[in-house]
């Protein structure tokens, strides 16, 4: 049997991001010094919250894992044969082993998801809609992760808005061709694009033409009929 580290590990470094919160919270008395102790506690809490367990991957498969990774930077999930969302970690089932138990939607808007936590939807094939909406920590290297689910065609909703994608990602994000919903919009990266990357936006329109993308609040490219 393979015994993982996660549980453990979750135990260790959440203890230690608790220590140094009542540490800072105790001994520290200017706003400068809180403020340096409350990031150092973020930085930890996002590495513990998105690092990923490659043995615990190989050993239970990436649909729970990747669940687990957006339950614990406090998004939701469904999960197939249900139409309800799973909000806490703690509520997800642990018992389940079956390959009928997938990942279908993501909503993690807003949460604290990062680039390098995608790596646990790499292998993941069913995902039908997923939004990163305003999640700060999530860049280009996310993108080509996101193929496990759009090379099998289930991907069709996905949403980028506000997120810290540049126009390099749009020659990624051109090749999830399963895709009918993109939203780009709000990404201080790409404010000016469609003004100084004319271009990207005729590749967008030329590889994804069964798909409507949301580039600003007054520029939609709608899909081809």
């Amino acid at each position: 049997a393979v015994v993982s580290t996660q549980s453990t590990g979750h135990y260790y470094i959440t203890n230690n991001l608790r220590m140094i919160n009542t540490i800072c919270t105790r001994s520290s008395t200017s706003n400068n010094a809180r403020i340096g102790c409350r990031n150092i506690v973020g930085y930890m809490r996002r590495w513990k919250n998105n690092r990923v367990d490659e043995q615990r991957l190989k050993y239970m498969g990436a649909d729970k894992p990747a669940a687990e990774w957006i339950l614990l930077n406090r998004g939701r999930v469904k999960m197939s044969g249900s139409n309800k969302w799973i909000t806490s970690f703690w509520d997800f089932p642990q018992d389940v082993f079956s390959d009928s138990f997938r990942l279908t939607h993501i909503d993690a808007s807003g949460s604290e998801v990062s680039s390098v936590g995608f790596r646990h939807i790499k292998n993941v094939p069913y995902i039908k809609a997923a939004s990163f909406a305003n999640c700060k920590y999530v860049d280009d290297a996310a993108l080509s992760h996101l193929h496990g689910s759009a090379d099998t065609g289930s991907l069709k909703v996905l949403n980028l808005c506000n997120t810290n994608i540049t126009p390099l990602a749009l020659h990624q994000l051109a090749e999830l061709h399963s895709l009918k919903h993109l939203d780009i919009s709000e990404c201080r990266l790409l404010a000016q694009m469609p003004a100084n990357h004319p271009e990207l936006i005729e590749l967008l329109k030329t590889k994804l033409p069964k798909c409507t993308v949301v580039i600003s609040s007054n520029k939609v490219l709608r899909e081809k009929a």
